[in-house]
């Protein structure tokens, strides 16, 4: 596995490098190490940009009316 160079991240990915490695007590290259790992973990650059989740709706029902002096209703 080539190491990720830590001189060419973005200015914002070491700020957050270095807030992670100060808030577990690591040293940068040892940070690294632990995000390329859990970013393995977590299904590594197969996973990236897919969605995590899908919302199903299993009773379609009518939409909300909006009464104006109610707020919110249901159609009845």
């Amino acid at each position: 596995m080539t190491e990720i160079d830590y001189e060419h991240l973005s200015d914002g990915a070491k700020r957050r490098v270095a807030a992670f490695a100060l808030s577990k007590g690591l040293s940068i290259a040892e940070a690294l190490e632990a995000i390329a790992i859990e970013f393995l973990a977590m299904g590594g650059p197969s996973q990236m940009r897919r969605p995590k989740a899908r919302l199903y709706q299993l009773a379609p029902k009518e939409g909300l009316k909006r009464d104006a002096n109610k707020g919110v209703s249901r159609n009845e």
